[in-house]
């Protein structure tokens, strides 16, 4: 449980999660929808910056790497991410920062507001992108990707990612999005939920045991992956590999918000692989500490001192 040995990088899609919370007391005269009266306003790392606000909320060790805008949102998230310990290697594009902004009346969601546009890379962007990455490699003993579909992981940056780390004996862990799985060939780890798995299996799959096993080795097979952590909601989570299957119930006994726990799964599990755990109690690790961030609201991180508790 000591991670701060274990340097982890995570690239991927950064996003701020905002939130406006208040009450509903009454509707409004002007249409048919509840007036909310805002009483607290929060923000929080989203997207791949929560993966890395987990990995420092744990104790580990984390560069963050993604692309924010030439605006006041990317430098809360600047600002957020030092205030939390986390190194950063951010590029700045004319696209807008990402923010999801959620109202909430009492406990229940209103409405969400999104702000984002698909980011476009240029291919001396690219290029200059890639050098920085690379030049961060040394630094670190394992690479987290996480695809929120954005842009920012397109086959390309995937691949030079995965080949690199590929040279120098450094697994990646890849928290998918979208149905073009080809770039993530040859990863060491991939973690869709049963939907995302029935996407690139090309039909529905039950959430069953011999239905995911079975369509998980084909994936295996397909993309030439070392194995694939499925999340199945209130059936846990189940590993398949060429060489072993392992099922591990859920941990949840009261579900209140499930957003960002796939984030909370995917940091739990970099620390543990990278702090020398087996694969079996580093999803038991990622499993219990999911079980206790959808029982917060919102995106929520935890302690390693309430995972230890837990465990």
């Amino acid at each position: 449980m000591n991670f701060t040995s274990t340097p982890i990088l995570v690239v991927g899609d950064i996003m701020l999660d905002k939130y406006y919370l208040g009450t509903v007391d009454r509707i409004s005269p002007e249409a048919p929808v509840p007036i909310v009266n805002i009483t607290t306003e929060e923000s929080r790392l989203g997207g791949a910056s929560n993966v890395a606000n987990n990995i420092a909320t744990l104790g580990g060790n984390v560069i963050l790497s993604g692309a924010i805008g030439y605006d006041l949102f990317g430098k809360e998230i600047e600002r957020m991410a030092q205030q939390k310990g986390i190194q950063t290697q951010l590029i700045k594009t004319e696209q807008p920062t990402i923010v999801k902004a959620r109202v909430l009346g009492g406990k229940q969601q209103i409405v969400r507001l999104d702000y984002e546009q698909k980011l476009m890379l240029s291919e001396s962007n690219l290029q200059q992108y890639e050098q920085k990455l690379q030049s961060l490699f040394p630094l670190v003993s394992l690479v987290v990707i996480s695809d929120y579909g954005k842009g920012l992981i397109s086959e390309s940056l995937c691949q030079f990612l995965i080949h690199l780390a590929q040279s120098q004996n450094i697994p990646v862990i890849v928290d998918p999005k979208g149905k073009n799985w080809q770039k993530y060939h040859g990863a060491t780890l991939v973690t869709p939920n049963v939907k995302e798995l029935g996407d690139i299996a090309g039909f529905t799959i039950p959430n069953e045991d011999k239905a995911i096993e079975e369509a998980a080795r084909k994936i295996l097979t397909a993309f030439r992956l070392g194995s694939l952590l499925v999340t199945r909601s209130e059936k846990g989570m189940s590993l398949i590999s060429t060489s072993q299957t392992i099922h591990i119930p859920t941990r949840a006994e009261e579900v209140f918000d499930v957003s960002g726990a796939g984030d909370t799964v995917v940091a739990t599990l970099s620390l543990a692989l990278a702090s020398g755990n087996d694969i079996k109690e580093s999803m038991h690790m990622a499993n219990t500490a999911a079980g206790i961030v959808v029982r917060k609201i919102g995106t929520a991180t935890l302690t390693r001192e309430e995972l230890e508790a837990a465990l």
